[in-house]
């Protein structure tokens, strides 16, 4: 599993910006738990190639080639 807890965080300008803490693993149901951070602070911005790289790393997805227009 991959979870998300908002915050906030300066982003490489200083400016504040909305972003999520990222976690892998964890349970739910009712001995739900949270497990470490992946990555603290990350501005949202900044969070799909993060999670696309994770999905790669430790779930086995492929990325499949984007078209130039695809974003």
């Amino acid at each position: 599993d991959i979870g998300f807890m908002g915050c906030l965080t300066k982003n490489s300008s200083g400016k504040i910006v909305e972003a999520a803490d990222i976690f892998v693993g964890g349970r739910i149901a009712s001995d739900s738990h949270l497990t470490g951070v992946y990555k603290k602070a990350v501005p949202c911005e900044d969070l799909v190639p993060i999670v696309a790289d994770l999905l790669v790393e430790r779930f086995g997805a492929v990325p499949r080639e984007r078209e130039e227009d695809e974003e």
